[in-house]
């Protein structure tokens, strides 16, 4: 039973670790920089670029629902209906 404890910690763990990868706002900064350079957007490089942040927030808003399951799931394990 405490494996399976500590195993679950790391998992989160791992998540927690991968969220503060996502928020590195020096990315994000370099990404805003990138597309404000005289030439870079074309018509074509907007659309791709614009479809590919639409898809990153779709994925992490999915995120953001699993998590609100996932702890409604925790909370309801032992409760009795």
């Amino acid at each position: 039973m405490e494996r399976d404890i500590e195993e679950l910690d790391g998992k989160v763990h791992d998540i927690v670790r991968l969220i503060k990868d996502i928020r590195d706002e020096d990315i994000w900064r370099t990404l805003r920089e990138s597309w404000r350079r005289p030439g870079w957007t074309t018509p074509a490089e907007s659309i791709l670029v614009a479809g590919h942040l639409d898809s990153l927030k779709d994925q992490l808003q999915q995120i953001r629902q699993q998590q609100e399951r996932l702890v409604e799931g925790c909370r309801a394990v032992g409760e009795k209906s």
